[in-house]
C-alpha cells in the first residue's frame, strides 16, 4: 500500500513541476522575431546554385532546396542554374542563370508584410499574391531603381551590367522609383530607364522561353488537389506538396492525416537532411522536396493501418513555425533525437505556438521531463548520430551507443544540443564540394558589396531614393512598338591555356582508348617505280625514255569505233572528314617502265619501233561489232614475259557463233612462235646491267 501511495505521489508532483511551466507558455504571446526564420524557403533549385548567409560569412556553399532564408542571405544562379523563392502566403520569386540576388528585409507580422530584395545584376520573375495586413510591399532594388508593389501584380525585371534596368508587367500594377521621380507602369507595358535616368515606355515583348517557363509553373501551382480541405487557410499555398508526393487518409484518432508516398520500409521522419545553424537556432533541412510544412508545422504519428503519417495543425487555429518537433538526448559522444507526437510539449528557445516552452524564461535545472515518448516505441523511429556528423555532416560511426537511448535510462535534454557550431553547421550540404565556375564573379561581388540599401517604400508617397519628400513624375518618352530585346551579357570564364601533348602522352592516350584509325585517316605509302630497260616481246632491249611501237593489230584496234568511259580515280587526301562519293574517287596515275620486249618471232623491238600486226589481228580490227572496253593500269611489280596468246577455240565460245557475228571471219591457223622448229630463239642479253628479263 504504501509503495501505491508514493508512486502516487511522484506522478502528482511531477505533473505540479510540468503544469505551471505549460500554463506560463501557452498564456505567452508569440514574439516577432520567432516568425522570422520560416517566411522564406527554397522551393526550387536546378543547377549549381550557392548561397552567403551571415553564418557562413565570405564562403558560398551549395544550396539546398527547403533552406530558410533569413535578411543577409545572398543568392548566385550560374550558367545553367535556377531557383525559386517561397514566401510565407503564397508568393514567389525565380530567379534566372547568371542573377545574383540578396534579401535586403523579411518582416511578416501583424505591422505589415515586407519583402525587400536586392538584384544586382540577372533577371528575376515576381508573382506577388498581396496581403490583407495593412503597410504590405513586395520591393525589388537595382542599381538605378526600385520597382515596388503594394497589389497582386505579375512582372518580370532584367538588369544589365551598367544598371539598365527593364520592368514588365504581365498582371496588375507597379511603381518604379529612379533618381528623377515614380512611374506607374500598367498590365501589358514594359518601362526601360537607362543608366543616365532616361526612361521609355513601350508595349511589351512577346514571350521567351523563360516567361513560358514561369507561367507553366504558376500554373502548376495554382491546380491544388484535396489539400486545401484539410490544411489551415494560412498553409493553403503549400498544398502542392502534398498532392504530388503524398495522399490523405482517415483516422479515427487523429481525423485527416497526410502519408508520403515512396519510402523505405525503415524510414523515419527527421532522416534524411541535416540539422543546421540557422539564425542562432538548430534547424532541420529536409532534403525531400515535401519537407517543408511536415517538419515545421504539426506533429508525426504512427498509424497502423498506413504507418507513419502527419496530422496537421487544426483548420482553425493560428500556425507556428518550428525549427523541428523532436525530444533530444545528448551524451558526450552521441545526439539523438525522436519526433514527437500530438499533444506532446517541445522545449525550444523561442515560443512555437502551443504545446511548447520557452525555456529561457524558466529556470532549465528545474525542469525534468519523466515523459516517455509514444514514438520512441516505433521501430527505427530513434535516429543518433555522433558529435562530427551533427556539426560536420561527415558521417563517423558512433561507438558504444544503444539501440534506443530513450529506453535505456538517459536524461531527456530541455530543448536544443548545447554544442557550439562551426563553420561547416551553417552550410545545409558541407559535404558537397563547389566548382569555381559556379561562383560569382569577382567584379559582381565588388559590386554587391558597393550596392547602397534602401529603405522600403511602405507608403505610397515615400520616396526611396529621397525620403521625406514628395514623389515628382519623371519625363518618359512613349514608344508604341515593342523594344527590341537585349540579353545579360554572359561572365567570361578565363580558361588555362591549352598544352601541347607529348608524344608520351600522345601514345599513352592511344593506348588507353585503342580508337582504330578511321577510313579518311590512313595515308597510303606513296611507292616510286624505278625506270629501267625491259625487254620485247621478240627479245630486244627497250631504253625507258623510249616509246613501244604498236604492232599493226594493236594500231588497227584502237581505230574500232567503240567507246569507253574511263573513270578518273584522284589519290586519296591526308585527312578528310566525309568519305568521298563513287563519282568523286580517282585513281592514282602509275608510269610503267619504258624497257625493250621481245616481239612473238624472237628479235627484240626498240620501244620507238611499232609493231607489225599479224594477219588474224588484221581480220579482227575490221570487224563490225563494238565492244566496251575498260583500261586497266598496269601492275606496280614486272611481270614475266609471256608469249602471246593463240585464237584458239576458249571453253563457251563456239565457231559457230562467231560465224554468226561475223560471217567473213575465218581464223587461220598460226604457229607458235616462241619455239620455231624445237629450237629456242635466241636472247640477246642487255647492255644496262641492272635489267634482267624475268623468264
Amino acid at each position: 500500500m504504501r509503495k501505491m501511495i508514493r508512486k502516487v505521489g511522484l506522478i502528482i508532483l511531477s505533473c505540479l513541476l510540468m503544469t505551471p511551466v505549460t500554463l506560463f507558455a501557452a498564456s505567452e504571446p508569440p514574439a516577432t522575431q520567432d516568425q522570422v526564420i520560416g517566411d522564406a524557403r527554397l522551393s526550387l533549385i536546378q543547377g549549381d546554385v550557392v548561397l552567403q548567409t551571415e553564418e557562413t560569412g565570405s564562403e558560398w556553399g551549395a544550396a539546398v532546396i527547403n533552406t530558410p532564408l533569413l535578411p543577409g542571405t545572398k543568392l548566385w544562379a550560374p550558367e545553367t542554374g535556377r531557383s525559386e523563392i517561397q514566401f510565407f502566403g503564397g508568393s514567389y520569386l525565380r530567379m534566372d542563370s547568371n542573377t545574383e540576388l540578396n534579401i535586403a528585409d523579411l518582416r511578416m507580422d501583424d505591422s505589415g508584410h515586407v519583402i525587400q530584395v536586392e538584384v544586382p545584376k540577372g533577371r528575376v520573375y515576381i508573382h506577388y499574391v498581396g496581403s490583407q495586413v495593412p503597410n504590405s510591399v513586395f520591393q525589388i532594388d537595382t542599381p538605378i531603381t526600385s520597382i515596388v508593389s503594394d497589389e497582386p501584380s505579375r512582372f518580370d525585371v532584367t538588369v544589365n551590367e551598367n544598371g539598365h534596368t527593364e520592368v514588365t508587367v504581365f498582371n496588375g500594377s507597379i511603381d518604379v522609383q529612379s533618381q528623377n521621380g515614380s512611374t506607374r507602369v500598367d498590365e501589358g507595358m514594359m518601362l526601360a530607364i537607362d543608366s543616365n535616368q532616361t526612361a521609355e515606355t513601350s508595349p511589351m515583348r512577346s514571350e521567351d522561353a523563360w516567361l513560358r517557363w514561369n507561367f507553366s509553373r504558376d500554373s502548376a501551382l495554382a491546380n491544388t488537389g484535396p489539400s486545401k480541405n484539410y490544411l489551415p487557410s494560412s498553409l493553403g499555398a503549400y498544398g502542392n506538396d502534398f498532392d504530388t508526393y503524398g495522399h490523405w487518409v482517415n483516422n479515427p484518432t487523429y481525423g485527416h492525416v497526410w502519408t508520403p508516398s515512396n519510402i523505405p520500409a525503415d524510414w523515419a521522419p527527421y532522416r534524411i537532411g541535416r540539422w543546421c545553424w540557422i539564425g542562432g537556432d538548430y534547424v532541420w533541412v529536409s532534403y525531400e522536396p515535401w519537407g517543408w510544412v511536415p517538419y515545421h508545422y504539426g506533429r508525426w504519428a504512427f498509424v497502423n493501418d498506413f504507418g507513419w503519417c502527419w496530422v496537421p495543425p487544426m483548420r482553425t487555429a493560428r500556425v507556428s513555425w518550428c525549427p523541428g518537433y523532436v525530444a533530444w538526448i545528448q551524451t558526450p559522444t552521441f545526439i539523438s533525437w525522436v519526433p514527437l507526437a500530438p499533444g506532446e510539449i517541445y522545449y525550444g528557445h523561442r515560443y512555437y505556438g502551443p504545446h511548447s516552452v520557452n525555456i529561457k524564461n524558466v529556470n532549465i535545472n528545474h525542469i525534468r521531463i519523466t515523459h516517455v515518448y509514444v514514438n520512441s516505441h516505433v521501430a527505427h523511429s530513434v535516429t543518433v548520430v555522433s558529435h562530427e556528423t551533427f556539426l560536420t555532416g561527415r558521417h563517423v560511426r558512433v561507438a558504444n551507443a544503444p539501440a534506443n537511448p530513450f529506453h535505456s535510462g538517459l536524461k531527456v535534454s530541455p530543448g536544443r544540443p548545447d554544442i557550439r557550431p562551426v563553420k561547416a553547421t551553417s552550410l545545409p550540404d558541407p559535404a558537397r564540394v563547389v566548382s569555381e565556375r559556379a561562383l560569382p564573379p569577382k567584379e559582381l561581388q565588388t559590386k554587391v558589396k558597393s550596392f547602397q540599401h534602401r529603405t522600403p517604400a511602405v507608403g505610397k508617397d515615400d520616396s526611396v531614393f529621397h525620403p521625406g519628400k514628395s514623389i515628382q513624375p519623371p519625363r518618359v518618352e512613349k514608344i508604341d512598338r515593342p523594344r527590341p530585346a537585349t540579353s545579360v551579357r554572359r561572365p567570361e570564364v578565363i580558361q588555362p591555356p591549352e598544352r601541347k601533348e607529348g608524344v608520351a602522352e600522345q601514345l599513352q592516350r592511344e593506348e588507353k582508348h585503342k580508337t582504330p584509325l578511321r577510313r579518311e585517316e590512313v595515308k597510303m605509302p606513296t611507292i616510286q617505280r624505278l625506270e629501267t630497260n625491259r625487254p620485247s616481246v621478240s627479245g630486244t632491249i627497250i631504253p625507258p625514255n623510249q616509246k613501244r611501237e604498236l604492232t599493226g593489230p594493236m594500231k588497227k584496234l584502237q581505230t574500232n569505233n567503240f567507246s569507253e568511259k574511263r573513270r578518273e580515280v584522284a589519290p586519296p587526301e591526308e585527312k578528310q572528314e566525309t568519305p568521298l562519293r563513287r563519282e568523286e574517287v580517282k585513281r592514282p596515275t602509275i608510269q610503267r617502265q619504258e624497257t625493250n620486249r621481245p616481239s612473238v618471232s624472237g628479235t627484240v623491238i626498240p620501244p620507238n619501233q611499232k609493231r607489225e600486226p599479224t594477219e588474224p589481228m588484221k581480220k579482227l580490227q575490221t570487224n563490225n561489232f563494238s565492244e566496251k572496253r575498260r583500261e586497266v593500269a598496269p601492275p606496280t611489280v614486272r611481270r614475266e614475259t609471256r608469249a602471246v596468246p593463240s585464237f584458239s577455240e576458249k571453253p563457251g565460245l563456239h565457231s559457230r557463233n562467231r560465224s554468226e557475228m561475223n560471217p567473213s571471219f575465218n581464223r587461220p591457223e598460226v604457229e607458235k612462235p616462241s619455239i620455231r622448229n624445237g629450237v629456242k630463239p635466241p636472247v640477246q642479253k642487255s647492255e644496262n646491267p641492272r635489267s634482267s628479263v624475268r623468264r
